[in-house]
């Protein structure tokens, strides 16, 4: 066989192996009935950047962006209805709070983490104000929120700063708070993915952070862990410019390595999230991960497949991965966004039950930038046919 078409055969094959696995695969129904705007509850201003969990009582809380603060919303009836909005933190002059997480932990009071981050003023920076990492707790179920921290100051200038938290508590009860740093890379446009630790529920933290995955050259971004069920393994999703265009990556660590380990892009601890491959071309960022209770997991990340090549107008699409967080196939979009609008800085929340809810900042069903949600379920396609 001449190697031209023996090249053609391994392509083939390849294909035909690629395909096998997204028939194989569970993948997830929306149900558009469920479309429902959460915040703002009317036009006077915008909403950006919503995260929510499921708490121990069954409510519902999501936290988001919302004139230059964070606040939150609670649901007792699974997102048919929300309260009005609770404040966490008020911007500062000349800066805003900036993408909020949060994760309710082991003795049921919540951790919210969010990022200041400095305006240039009459086109300078101010010295005085620093891009930062900072973490707040409520212990009444998200009605009051205290015991405010500094944990992370970078520079006050954009190209120097830090981004995006996001943290996990380990069965131990360390808290492992993941975000995107340049601030260590002031002569180059570099970024890592570093940690800081938490031993007593979030009131006190490590000083140094502690960088675990870097390339050199490139930017690793937006990182959000997860503790895989049934392991002693944290994947975290990245997204990742190695290759060109930002595509969604995970990186793995044990328990044993506990963030010991700096992993960069050849590491087999950092592999490539989808399956197949998206073209060069396309940008896929802002990844979000989460498992399901029957072992799935699903991973979500705005995109320009299918669209224009402007990030900036891009919308949602979650793919289902293996129990392992391993070949995410199916992908699917939630939210139907023309293509003259914008689906951007998404997220994924999974309840007890397995459903799946899909959250979206976007500009399609109103004049102004909304959080809007929608419910999906997990099916298996070979039971469909």
């Amino acid at each position: 066989m001449k190697l031209k078409g023996f090249i053609t055969l391994i392509v083939l094959v390849l294909l035909s192996c690629t395909q096998l696995k997204a028939q194989n695969a569970p993948a997830i129904i929306w149900d558009q009935s469920t479309l429902k705007q959460v915040v703002p509850l009317s036009g006077n201003k915008s909403a950006d950047y919503a995260r929510m969990i499921q708490l121990h009582n069954g409510n519902l809380l999501c936290v988001y962006e919302s004139g230059s603060g964070i606040e939150c919303t609670q649901s007792d009836d699974l997102g048919k209805t929300w309260l009005s909005p609770v404040i966490i933190a008020r911007p500062a002059a000349g800066v805003n709070m900036s993408v909020p997480e949060i994760l309710e932990l082991k003795d049921h009071s919540l951790l919210a983490s969010y990022n200041p981050r400095p305006n240039k003023i009459n086109g300078s920076w101010d010295t005085t104000k620093h891009f930062a990492i900072r973490t707040k707790k409520s212990y009444d179920h998200g009605k009051t929120w205290q015991d405010e921290r500094l944990i992370y100051e970078a520079s006050y200038k954009f190209e120097d700063g830090c981004w995006e938290p996001s943290q996990i508590q380990l069965p131990n009860g360390e808290i492992q708070l993941y975000f995107s740093n340049e601030g260590v890379y002031t002569h180059s446009n570099e970024q890592n993915i570093s940690i800081f630790r938490s031993f007593d529920s979030g009131l006190t933290w490590t000083t140094k952070p502690e960088i675990v995955s870097f390339t050199p050259g490139h930017r690793d971004g937006m990182p959000v862990p997860i503790i895989l069920k049934g392991t002693k393994e944290i994947l975290f999703s990245i997204e990742d410019n190695s290759g060109g265009q930002f595509k969604p990556s995970i990186i793995r660590n044990s328990f044993n390595q506990n963030g010991q380990k700096m992993v960069g892009a050849n590491d087999p601890e950092h592999t490539y999230a989808l399956t197949p491959k998206l073209p060069d071309t396309v940008y896929a960022g802002a990844p979000y991960l989460r498992q399901l209770p029957g072992g799935e997991t699903v991973l979500s990340y705005q995109s320009t497949f299918g669209r224009n090549s402007n990030w900036e107008l891009a919308c949602m699409q979650v793919a289902v991965g293996n129990s392992r967080g391993e070949d995410f196939v199916n992908t699917a979009t939630p939210f139907s966004v023309p293509l003259n609008k914008h689906g951007l800085w998404n997220s994924l929340c999974v309840l007890k039950d397995g459903t799946i809810i899909a959250l979206t900042s976007t500009d399609a069903y109103n004049s102004y930038t909304a959080i809007w949600m929608i419910t999906g379920h997990l099916i298996n396609k070979k039971d469909t046919y």
